[in-house]
């Protein structure tokens, strides 16, 4: 029997749920394997320092296209505390690819991985029939100290939930640069419509800043990267790793300006919405004030969102209704009914 056909984007929860449960765990050295929530595996390989390693696709053709893959298997990984390390990239160009291409990409590896203090170690390039246009697929190595690793499962009762960066950086910054016109259309104002589109270079979605940061105040518990389903999706993942609740404030999430114009103009939720370049964390609520004084010192947005409540309470807002969910990203179903597809953002299974 033919099964259901998937949408474009993450597996359905549900579904990759079961999936990962056929893959049972039998390696001891194996800390954190796949899970709903959980951004990268950790290996114990007996020494000081664990191991920590996120493969992550990057699908559009641009000049940014490596920056981008470094940027979101980097933000995985610093969501457990690690430091990015070690690159291996497959590289798959179309037919149509010439030397020059190809020579390009590799200038690009190398002053990328320079930049981010990262050694490309290897990887495989192939010429691939069929294929439309370049995909990088990247598995990014890093480590991180026994007794500084962090995970989404580490949640608990009681901590502060706080939020760094702004919502929502990546999903606003692609409907800005791919549908200004419509935008403008519809009445957002163009002044933010072009501060948006640039928001992939300024301030980018990297969030490896933010998690040294955190990690630097001391009483970080949980982090979380919210990426497709934006950050409702995010909440409900961390909820579901570390088996809590959350009680959220609304009027504390610090959904940016440019952000809540393009979604107004498009009938879109922030909340949904491709949320890549923020962090999630839960953390104790002794070291809320340091945290956040640290990332303000930073120049980085910070905010108290909500608290950490017992499973039994839900995922939901301080007047009691549930955070809302969402089955695919608003970004996605948007470009859906205008008939086209995501064509910036890499499918995610996490």
């Amino acid at each position: 029997m033919a099964g259901e056909k998937l949408p474009a984007g993450k597996l359905p929860a549900d579904l990759l749920r079961v999936l990962l449960r056929s893959f049972p765990i039998t390696d001891p050295a194996v800390i954190v394997s796949g899970a709903i929530g959980e951004d990268a595996a950790v290996i114990d390989t007996g020494g000081s320092e664990l191991l920590v390693a996120k493969t992550d696709p990057v699908t559009f053709v641009g000049k940014d296209m490596v920056r981008y893959l470094l940027a979101v298997n980097g933000n995985d990984l610093a969501t457990t505390g690690a430091e990015p390390r070690w690159l291996l990239v497959t590289a798959l160009l179309p037919e149509s690819a010439t030397s020059e291409e190809a020579s390009a990409l590799f200038d690009s590896l190398r002053s990328e991985c320079a930049r981010a203090g990262v050694t490309l170690i290897g990887g495989h390039t192939e010429i691939t029939i069929g294929l439309p246009r370049a995909i990088l697929v990247g598995c990014l190595l890093g480590t991180v100290a026994r007794e500084r690793l962090i995970r989404t499962a580490g949640a608990r009762p009681g901590d502060a939930i706080l939020l760094a960066g702004g919502i929502a950086v990546e999903g606003t910054a692609i409907l800005a640069r791919e549908h200004a016109a419509k935008l403008r259309a519809a009445g957002a104002d163009p002044v933010a419509v072009a501060r948006a589109a640039d928001w992939l270079d300024d301030p980018g979605i990297s969030i490896l800043p933010f998690a040294r940061s955190l990690m630097d105040s001391g009483g970080v518990h949980a982090m979380h990267d919210p990426t497709e389903g934006g950050l409702a999706t995010a909440l409900y993942e961390m909820a579901e790793a570390a088996a809590v609740g959350m009680r959220i404030d609304r009027a504390a999430i610090p959904v940016l300006p440019e952000c809540a114009a393009v979604c107004a103009a498009l009938k879109l939720d922030p909340l949904g919405l491709l949320a890549s370049g923020a962090l999630l964390a839960a953390v104790d609520p002794a070291a809320v004030p340091a945290a956040i004084d640290r990332l303000h010192a930073a120049g980085t947005p910070a905010a108290r969102i909500g608290e950490i409540v017992p499973a039994a309470e839900g995922v939901r807002f301080s007047d009691g209704v549930p955070v809302p969910t969402f089955a695919r990203d608003e970004l996605a179903s948007y470009l859906e009914r205008q008939g086209g597809r995501m064509a910036l953002r890499p499918s995610e299974v996490k």
